[in-house]
């Protein structure tokens, strides 16, 4: 029987896709606080006294965003978070990552959207993981049709710098994920992959309107597709990958507990998942560390976490000699 370490050491080891990850939601509670002192910032008391970063409910899952965002105070700060980032890629052993960034609160702030994206790709470039690491830049969808064309028109404005896509993030409900519908399919022709946040805070509608109205090929979470055996068969069929991330769920009580997420019904109705971290840092967790936890509470073998990332780069924001490129490491690796 192998211990927990040994499970954890085995599985670190193991190459691994990751399609689902935040940017800020990678810092570490020492550059953040590192950051906040720099800057003069004052963060709140649960993170100030704390030894990790962590959080009781979620309004302290807001205050812990918004003050990483506040910590930082230009362009050259995300240098740091970008050192976070690359230590988090090296440490889980992913060979393939797609990083979401908001840029808007920044934006607002007179930030250069340019430059924000320079400062990361010299950090990842100077660790020679310029294949590795690639980036989705998120619009919220809370904040209107127009800021989504603000930030999607600096994507457009600004090539090349590992940016492969666009989402949505934000509030589910009240927000109708089908007013993006023509600032989706611009980007689309634009040649950007398409993914949203969906089913989550909202319901299986708005995963419907994600798939149908924005075609994205990609849904971030989509747990509550749990709930319409339609839109179930629909995803299978159309093989609509969801990038579920178990810890995230449980942590913002989107589920009960790690036994009552869908995740292992998804899969064996066939449907196309990957396992991925969401915010690692902010939750105190890591991909290997979702691997566990799903190997644990449903005793997975190895064969379904392969799978898992056969499905990640089959779904993807990449060119198919690199998707061969990719399976061929996973195949020679996961047995």
């Amino acid at each position: 029987m192998q211990t927990w370490h040994e499970k954890k050491n085995k599985l670190q080891a193991l190459p691994k896709i990751e399609l689902h990850i935040h940017l800020e939601g990678c810092i570490s509670l020492s550059t953040l606080k590192f950051l906040a002192q720099k800057n003069n910032i004052t963060l709140p008391k649960h993170l100030a006294e704390k030894e990790n970063l962590s959080f009781k409910n979620f309004d302290e899952f807001v205050q812990t965003f918004y003050a990483i965002c506040n910590a930082i105070a230009d362009e050259g700060d995300f240098k740091f978070i970008a050192k976070d980032l690359v230590d988090y890629v090296k440490r889980n052993n992913i060979i393939y990552c797609e990083v979401s960034f908001t840029p808007i609160i920044y934006l607002n702030r007179d930030f250069s959207f340019a430059k924000i994206m320079a400062v990361l790709n010299d950090e990842i470039d100077a660790h020679d993981l310029t294949s590795s690491i690639f980036f989705i830049i998120d619009t919220q969808r809370d904040h209107g049709v127009k800021v989504g064309q603000m930030v999607f028109n600096k994507v457009l404005q600004t090539k090349g710098y590992n940016i492969v896509g666009i989402g949505m993030t934000g509030q589910e409900v009240g927000f109708l994920a089908s007013d993006y519908a023509a600032l989706y399919n611009k980007m689309h022709d634009a040649g950007y992959g398409l993914a949203a946040h969906a089913g989550e805070f909202g319901g299986a509608n708005d995963v419907w309107q994600c798939v149908l109205d924005l075609k994205v090929k990609r849904i971030g979470h989509g747990i509550r597709s749990i709930t319409d055996d339609r839109l179930l068969a629909y995803l299978k069929e159309h093989k609509i990958h969801l990038e579920v991330s178990p810890t995230s769920n449980v942590r913002l009580c989107r589920v009960d507990n790690y036994a009552a997420h869908p995740i292992k019904d998804f899969l064996s109705m066939g449907l196309n998942v990957g396992i991925n971290s969401d915010d690692p840092g902010i939750f105190n967790t890591d991909l290997t560390d979702e691997y566990l936890n799903v190997v644990n509470t449903f005793n997975f073998d190895t064969s379904v976490l392969k799978r898992c990332n056969i499905n990640a780069v089959h779904a993807a924001f990449t060119s198919a000699a690199n998707k061969q490129h990719l399976l061929t490491i996973i195949n020679k690796y996961w047995h």
